[in-house]
């Protein structure tokens, strides 16, 4: 029954943690490997798994993508198969072998990282020179006929970097930009001074609702972004369509994968309490369909709802948004202080961002 209910539609699948760049920002703390990262013998039946339970997207991430071994030959396997397939890239690693192997990959799309014009981009991947790298690679992608993507983290520093990289990112041939909100997760946690204001959250949707044209770049925004102002309608929507978010979909319709087997509601869920399985240990068939996994989701309850979003008009529908922003920015996981409703219920009292006690993470089933 739970097998028919929750299809894996959406898996980001982080493939190593080895990665060439220590960025300021980076939820996984990624640099070095960890210690007995999956192999391809390992990802294939996975990835079988995943096509026979209805997946219909893979993304596949790092750490750096290009650093892990044979990550090629997985993408292939899965597009072989049906599953659009996309990757997350910092591009300094890009070159001709690689090109080719997204060729022979057959990839739907390859997303840039790129966190901002040259200064703030270059600070936050803690590397000079590297905001000219990322360019370079969208234009290496561009000349070869592969689709761009860019994946932009929104920080204190780049919030005003905004239109500037609209008219960059066109002027270079990008298809979809997602904009996403950096969280207090890996060495953010050590850095909450750089995290944007939620004050700033109508000025990013009305940026993407004035700057929506997917005839020139369509923008996206992330799960953590909204919810429901005047803006709501454009925020997540395909072309021709409007849409309205309705809720974290970790453990409903998307999860995550880590480098060394261990599975998620969703890969921005880098905390251990959120570990449901590991593919090694079981399949990954029996750790989507246990009885009393992702229950902060499966079991969800407007009476869940904490602070000002207790009692909200609008909490049965965004369910508390994006659980990872509400568990590392809050006191809890049913509480998002990144939420820009208008008729949001008024704050007893100004909180601060803080990360989540274990008491109150509401992980254990209703």
């Amino acid at each position: 029954m739970i097998a028919k209910e929750y299809i894996p539609e959406y898996c980001v699948w982080e493939l190593t943690l080895r990665c060439n760049m220590r960025c300021l920002h980076c939820g996984s703390t990624a640099g070095r490997a960890r210690e007995g990262e999956l192999a391809l013998h390992e990802w294939m039946p996975v990835a079988d798994e995943l096509v026979g339970l209805g997946c219909r997207c893979v993304t596949l991430i790092g750490g750096e993508v290009f650093l892990a071994k044979d990550w090629e030959k997985l993408a292939r396997h899965l597009s072989d198969a049906g599953v659009e397939v996309n990757i997350i890239t910092n591009g300094a690693a890009l070159r001709e072998p690689q090109i080719e192997q997204i060729q022979a990959a057959n990839l739907a799309n390859v997303c840039v990282s790129i966190d901002g014009m040259r200064e703030h981009h270059d600070h936050v991947r803690n590397v000079n020179g590297s905001f000219e790298r990322a360019v370079g690679a969208l234009d290496r992608l561009s000349a070869s006929g592969i689709s761009t993507g860019v994946v932009t983290t929104l920080l204190a520093e780049n919030i005003n970097d905004l239109e500037a990289l609209y008219s960059l990112l066109i002027d270079h041939g990008v298809s979809v930009w997602q904009l996403q909100i950096a969280t207090p997760m890996g060495n953010m946690a050590e850095a909450k001074g750089m995290l944007l204001d939620p004050s700033a959250i109508p000025r990013v949707t009305r940026f993407i609702r004035e700057h929506r044209d997917p005839a020139r770049l369509w923008i996206l925004a992330g799960d953590d972004i909204g919810y429901y102002d005047e803006n709501e309608a454009y925020l997540r929507n395909l072309p021709g369509r409007l849409c309205a978010f309705g809720g974290c979909s970790a453990g409903l319709t998307a999860v995550g994968i880590d480098s060394v087997g261990n599975v998620k509601g969703c890969e921005s869920l880098y905390d251990p309490r959120f570990i449901e399985g590991n593919v090694r240990t079981e399949s990954f068939t029996a750790i989507w369909t246990k009885k009393g996994n992702f229950a902060y989701n499966r079991n969800f309850d407007p009476q869940m709802l904490a602070g000002r979003c207790k009692g909200c008009d609008k909490g049965s529908l965004c369910r508390g948004g994006c659980r990872g922003s509400c568990y590392f920015n809050s006191d809890g996981m049913y509480e998002n202080p990144y939420c820009c409703y208008p008729g949001r219920p008024i704050a007893p009292e100004k909180r601060h961002l803080a990360l989540a006690p274990e008491a109150a993470i509401g992980l254990t089933p209703a």
